[in-house]
């Protein structure tokens, strides 16, 4: 793994410790947004696709007024799924799984291949 994919890796990691600390300060678990951010995020940190949970906690901290109504809509119809304690444990989980080897390499062939396919069509856009 090259030393930026590391770097990205470990302050990726340190943004949704983050975002979790926060709610903790606010002494509340995340609203339907924050919590799809978050569970995206750490979905995309196990998949080695570190631009997708950059964007992910970029919108977790987007300002309430500056969200889609008619995604606020969409979400406030699904009943809530991770609590604060659940997305840490995730991310623990992904740092002690995925923790070594995340490299486009080392994945499977048509893996890396899809990888790679959507990392430059994300950083295209």
């Amino acid at each position: 793994m090259q030393a930026i994919d590391v770097e990205r890796k470990n302050r990726l990691h340190d943004n949704f410790i983050a975002a979790l600390d926060l709610l903790d300060t606010e002494h509340r678990e995340p609203d339907r947004w924050e919590e799809e951010c978050l569970s995206y995020a750490l979905g995309a940190m196990a998949c080695g696709m570190y631009l997708v949970a950059e964007v992910e906690l970029a919108a977790f901290a987007r300002p309430i007024d500056e969200r889609s109504p008619d995604v606020l809509a969409a979400l406030a119809a699904k009943p809530a799924r991770f609590t604060k304690d659940m997305l840490r444990h995730g991310l623990d989980y992904v740092r002690q799984r995925y923790g070594q080897s995340s490299a486009v390499g080392d994945l499977p062939a048509v893996l890396a291949a899809g990888q790679a396919d959507l990392q430059s069509s994300l950083a295209s856009l």
